[in-house]
């Protein structure tokens, strides 16, 4: 036990000195939009595009005003949990005539198009799923009149962000497929009866019989990101395990005995002092309560985001918390953020 506080007060010094020094993200009609989360069966060639990029193919003279205020709510808000604003999507707007003359931009991951003409004669959304690339989600509004538009918009949204976002989680799961590190694989298997997609950067910092922390360090133009995921199993007492304040209260007493920080009493916890968003998620069918926030390093000067996860494993009768976790001072947080959220997405249970 000392020898493992002592390596990990370590790791958490190393990321102190390197915080101090730094301080001087087929055609289908739908009423109902489905999303689609199966592998490459068409063995599409890759789709393009940076993470959480998205395409809108929208004439110039239309994107402005009140529109691009519309787009600009759902698509650019405020990413929930962290603690400099970033937005939900990179959006770039094209016209369509470069948009249906470049092949490279129609096989973009996310693509969203919105043909508004009067002479238009119907009023509604059309979806491609891994249409010319994989993965990859076209969505097509067509309307003939404004109120038609912001109605489509309003509708759709949440369900093209839904698939946008699943497509994230499916590039990263298909990248790590091809380097996936089979030791975290087979040792997540044996002990806590589930799988993740780990890639072969992510080191194994702690594994024990209920425990285990896995972390990937690496630096962007010499800044130090460290990207952590922890994973926790527990007998299921009930329902009451999945309330708000349960989940914090198990986080914190979670991360005060694992992960202690580099001077005398500090630890990892949870940020009370931030507001924690929460919603119940699909994890590959298994119904799971995220939880959205920022951690802190008591008694010391470290923090960031955490996105946790939590569901019961009714075949072995266990509570799981797999609580993902960012070290990036001064740097954007929210494509690294995704790429842990892709690894627990990836969950396949026994």
């Amino acid at each position: 036990m000392k020898r493992r506080n002592f390596s990990i007060a370590v790791f958490f010094m190393v990321l102190s000195i390197v915080f101090v020094l730094s301080c001087s993200k087929n055609d289908n009609k739908n009423e109902e939009i489905k999303t689609s989360t199966s592998e490459n069966p068409k063995n599409l060639p890759s789709s393009g595009g940076k993470t959480l990029e998205m395409i809108l193919v929208i004439p110039d003279e239309i994107y402005k005003g009140e529109l691009k205020d519309s787009i600009g709510v759902y698509f650019m808000k405020a990413c929930e949990g962290l603690s400099q604003p970033e937005p939900l999507f990179d959006v770039v707007q094209m016209n369509p005539n470069a948009f249906f003359k470049s092949e490279m931009f129609q096989k973009h991951r996310n693509v969203f198009i919105i043909d508004f003409k009067s002479t238009n004669k119907e009023n509604t959304i059309f979806q491609k799923i891994d249409y010319k690339s994989y993965p990859q989600a076209y969505f097509q509004i067509i309307a003939n009149n404004r109120d038609s538009l912001y109605s489509l918009i309003t509708k759709y949204s949440p369900s093209i962000i839904h698939q946008f976002y699943d497509n994230e989680h499916r590039r990263v799961a298909a990248a790590f497929r091809n380097y996936e590190n089979i030791e975290i694989a087979k040792k997540l298997k044996t002990t806590f009866k589930f799988s993740l997609a780990f890639s072969k950067e992510y080191l194994i910092s702690i594994f024990e019989d209920d425990f285990a922390w896995f972390r990937k360090d690496f630096k962007v133009n010499k800044e130090q990101k460290t990207l952590n995921i922890m994973v926790y199993k527990t007998p299921f007492l009930g329902n009451g395990m999945f309330n708000e304040e349960k989940i914090i209260e198990l986080r914190n007493k979670i991360s005060k005995a694992n992960i202690p920080g580099p001077t005398r009493g500090s630890y990892m916890g949870s940020e009370g002092r931030f507001p924690y968003y929460r919603k119940t998620i699909s994890l590959n069918g298994k119904p799971a309560v995220e939880t959205r926030g920022l951690w802190r390093l008591y008694n010391d000067f470290m923090g960031g985001p955490f996105v946790n996860y939590c569901f019961l494993d009714e075949k072995n009768n266990q509570f799981v918390m797999i609580d993902c976790f960012l070290y990036a001072p001064n740097q954007t947080k929210r494509d690294e953020l995704m790429q842990l959220e892709s690894i627990v997405y990836s969950l396949k249970l026994d």
